[in-house]
């Protein structure tokens, strides 16, 4: 689905027939680390994380402690573009950030970072975060269910 006005419209007609580069949040690499496979549309799709989401699933290996955790964390950032938190990702997330506070809203502060880097990409989220990335004015995203 993609945003704009507060509502909500279905996003896969306006997907082209190429492979799509995509951003995967932090919800979608707990799903898939804990065995949940993407659903078939995705296959063959680029998929990148943010650094952002790097930074989410370290702090869950050390907050856990686990070395099974830790397997699984490495085995997925071999699997995926790891794009580095910029300039241009900082100034959008400030966008976004700035219109969520003009309309009294609130998705969290790495939820706004991932959502900035993808602006600022020009990349469509995946997320099983629905409620908050549909928030945010301009941003493609689409549900991993």
């Amino acid at each position: 689905r993609v945003s704009g006005s507060h509502a909500t419209v279905p996003v896969w007609s306006s997907i082209p027939d190429r492979v799509m580069d995509a951003m995967l949040d932090t919800s979608v690499c707990i799903e898939i680390m804990r065995g949940n496979a993407p659903r078939d549309h995705y296959r063959g799709w680029h998929m990148s994380i943010s650094s952002v989401v790097e930074s989410e699933l370290w702090a869950g290996v050390f907050h856990t402690g686990g070395v099974r955790e830790r397997d699984k964390v490495m085995r997925l950032l071999s699997a995926v573009e790891v794009v580095s938190f910029d300039s241009n990702a900082a100034r959008k997330t400030g966008l976004v950030l700035g219109s969520l506070a003009r309309q009294g809203l609130h998705i969290g502060d790495f939820d706004s970072l991932i959502a900035g880097h993808c602006l600022a990409l020009d990349r469509t989220l995946i997320t099983a975060n629905i409620g908050h990335f549909e928030r945010v004015d301009g941003l493609r995203f689409l549900s991993w269910r």
